[in-house]
């Protein structure tokens, strides 16, 4: 952690310069970043000084790089260590996100489905009420004392009944263990209902999140009905309820998956969800796992075409902000809260090392324990059975170890990059795209665009003072810029 240590015969009896990267956007401008996230832009002259352990020469540069931890002394080493665990509080808490799948089931046949969904009638892919049972006792039995338990699919209202005991078991069991317990569903909303509206708000389920990849012709072209016909009209249709009708009773949320059709088309999408009264919107770049390997050619693009596209979307955002019109991106929000909170948000594939398997884990219908969601349809990031596993099976699985290995930044060459801080891997992308989970990080695509996401978000912030003032009021942060 420690780049250089310098003995001073000034009022500073002694310090250490923590280990740094830095990038210079100008000679006015560099960017100096350390392991916690903790950051500070220097001018050439400054940068010197720290380069060659000077710093003491100039008591403003001493004091603003003490308080940022960058350099450390007896006075802030303390703080510094807390910060850098909490960097890395995933590898001390346990698992707090666990992913149940009551079915694999689904209405509709998502182009680019992760899951690779079954039709509707199969029904052997349907989770009983023994295995939800011994699904909900494994999890309470977990180290973490908070829990998320999110609901997935298929279309987890295709087994409603299911998803129903199960939140009802658990929290019984989570009153008896004296833990906290929240719920989340993601749905596609085209089988929503009175019924399950009528439970969930009986139940306090306020967590909803849905898909809608924007405008109707984009939206049906990636997640059409297995019998064919888009199902924009039908979630269109149950987002203007929930937002009209039910507004006091559910957090509805909403993500687009970008498809090749869509790159051209961010501020329409943006519109859509505007006008749908949706105050931000994912962009989620595609996954080429699942369905989406299947049909690569037709919805597939690079990481350098996405970052166009992100990057004009966000122009986009910020203008209708600047108008007046309140709307966030929300991938940009999790690089953010790195940025300018020090805090990691806890994005499985974007954490160091990756929070598989050791921050969140996924159950099948089965009762199949996998390292996270998207490792769901590959028995290599299988970890056990609800019926045949305990945590001490979790906790020292091999194939956890190699994961947190082979995604924990320590010794890549990243090491050398001011990006570290905020950017991961993601083993299953990398097994994917690469044939192997260790990362050959100049032919990592989904690394070096979220290295060039972070890299003109820290662009915006330093140079562009209306987008600086925008993404702190996303935080409602007064933070000063210096």
């Amino acid at each position: 952690m420690v780049k250089t240590f310098y003995e001073q015969e000034s009022m500073h009896d002694e310090y250490m310069v923590n280990e740094y990267s830095h990038h210079k956007f100008d000679d006015d401008n560099i960017l100096v970043t350390v392991e916690t996230g903790a950051w500070v832009v220097l001018d050439r002259q400054e940068y010197d000084l720290l380069r060659l352990g000077k710093v003491e020469e100039d008591q403003e540069l001493f004091k603003k790089l003490k308080e940022k931890g960058i350099i450390l002394t007896e006075d802030n080493v303390d703080e510094v260590a807390k910060e850098y665990r909490k960097s890395k509080k995933q590898l001390t808490q346990g698992p707090s996100l666990h992913i149940i799948t009551p079915t694999l089931r689904c209405n509709a046949k998502c182009v680019y489905c992760h899951s690779r969904a079954k039709p509707e009638a199969e029904e052997e892919y349907d989770m009983d009420e023994e295995t939800a049972e011994r699904t909900v006792d494994f999890i309470m039995e977990g180290p973490n004392d908070s829990i998320i338990i999110e609901f997935q699919g298929g279309e987890l209202t295709l087994n409603w009944d299911i998803t129903e005991h199960i939140i009802d078991y658990a929290k019984e069991k989570a009153d008896e263990k004296g833990k906290d317990v929240q719920f989340s569903l993601v749905t596609n909303l085209t089988t929503m209902n009175e019924d399950i509206i009528e439970s969930l708000k009986e139940r306090d389920i306020m967590g909803l999140s849905t898909s809608l990849d924007g405008p109707r012709e984009i939206h049906d072209h990636n997640r059409p009905y297995f019998g064919g016909g888009g199902t924009h009209e039908d979630v269109v249709h149950w987002i203007e309820r929930i937002k009209t009708e039910f507004e006091n009773d559910f957090n509805l949320n909403a993500l687009t998956t970008v498809t090749k059709p869509a790159l051209d088309h961010g501020p329409e999408i943006v519109d859509e969800f505007t006008e749908l009264g949706f105050t931000g919107v994912w962009l989620r770049p595609l996954n080429n796992i699942g369905y989406a390997a299947d049909t690569w050619e037709q919805i597939g693009y690079t990481m350098e075409e996405f970052y166009d596209f992100w990057n004009e979307t966000l122009d986009y955002i910020m203008k209708k902000n600047r108008q007046g019109v309140e709307f966030t991106e929300l991938m940009s929000m999790v690089f953010l809260k790195k940025i300018l909170q020090a805090e990691d948000p806890m994005m499985v594939d974007i954490m160091s090392p990756c929070g598989a398997g050791i921050s969140q884990l996924l159950y099948k219908y089965n009762g199949d324990i996998h390292t996270c969601d998207e490792g769901k349809i590959n028995d290599e990031f299988r970890l056990g059975n609800v019926e045949e596993s305990d945590w001490t099976d979790i906790i020292g699985n091999e194939t956890v170890i190699s994961m947190m290995d082979a995604s924990s930044m320590e010794g890549y060459l990243s090491k050398n990059s001011p990006w570290e801080p905020y950017v991961g891997v993601c083993p299953i992308y990398t097994l994917e795209s690469q044939g192997t989970i260790i990362s050959k990080l100049p032919e990592d695509d989904k690394w070096n665009l979220y290295t060039d996401i972070t890299k003109e978000i820290f662009r915006r912030i330093i140079f562009n003072e209306n987008d600086r003032e925008i993404f702190f009021d996303w935080y409602k942060t007064d933070r000063v810029f210096d």
